[in-house]
């Protein structure tokens, strides 16, 4: 199974923003705050820039982990 994993556009539409994990980058970047993955619970790292893409183009902002299981169940 191929999944295409790729910046997203100022065109895109729907799917998954990905949150990373703060098992996988336990020190915060200048600009993150903790956040919540809405399917695991997990704690993750976001942004404004996250949210504002989101909120903009009705994205869904899942943990990294739960981004790529979604995406996997929906091709």
């Amino acid at each position: 199974m191929n999944i295409k994993i790729e910046p997203r556009k100022p065109t895109d539409r729907g799917g998954y923003i990905c949150m990373p994990l703060k098992k996988n980058v336990p020190e915060k970047h200048e600009g993150w705050y903790p956040a919540v993955c809405p399917i695991c619970g997990r704690e993750c790292w976001s942004d404004y820039a996250r949210d504002l893409i989101a909120r903009g183009q009705g994205a869904i902002l899942l943990c990294t982990e739960c981004a790529l299981k979604e995406g996997v169940n929906n091709v």
